[in-house]
């Protein structure tokens, strides 16, 4: 099993993305019309390309390569939905599937590569719950999810 094309997604002005060192920030355009990622955590102090932005682009394209390391996320205030197969991440980087038990339970799967690229599909991070709501409610501080698609070989 593979994961692909984790960062196909595209942004735009008023986009929250973070990276796997938690750090968070709002896409913005400043007043020259360049694009940047403006700091929103409270994790991260020092100085940062233009104060308090993590990096800064002369359109969406270019920010978007220089800032790869980001990915888009929705912050969990009620409007982000899970399905069945969606692909979650946490702020430090581990991997979840949503996926149904034996018992028809709605669990995340680990989907982390370990150190040889391989996936482990025994082990879930999550308690199992009778509906996705009741997962999402219990796991929507902690995980996202992103715009992923799983390639099983």
């Amino acid at each position: 099993m593979k994961i692909i094309n984790k960062t196909n997604e595209t942004w735009k002005i008023g986009d929250i993305v973070i990276d796997n060192d938690e750090r968070k920030g709002i896409i913005k355009k400043t007043k020259d019309d360049d694009f940047v990622i403006v700091r929103i955590d409270e994790k991260h102090v020092g100085d940062y390309f233009s104060g308090l932005a993590y990096e800064a682009g002369i359109n969406m394209y270019c920010l978007q390569r220089k800032a790869s390391e980001f990915h888009k996320v929705n912050d969990n205030n009620g409007n982000e939905q899970w399905q069945l197969g969606d692909v979650l991440v946490t702020n430090t980087g581990n991997i979840g599937l949503i996926v149904k038990n034996g018992d028809e339970k709605y669990c995340l799967m680990d989907i982390d590569p370990d150190n040889k690229g391989n996936y482990s599909t025994t082990s879930s991070y999550s308690n199992c719950y009778k509906t996705l709501a009741d997962l999402r409610k219990d796991n929507r501080e902690y995980w996202h999810k992103v715009n992923a698609k799983l390639v099983i070989e």
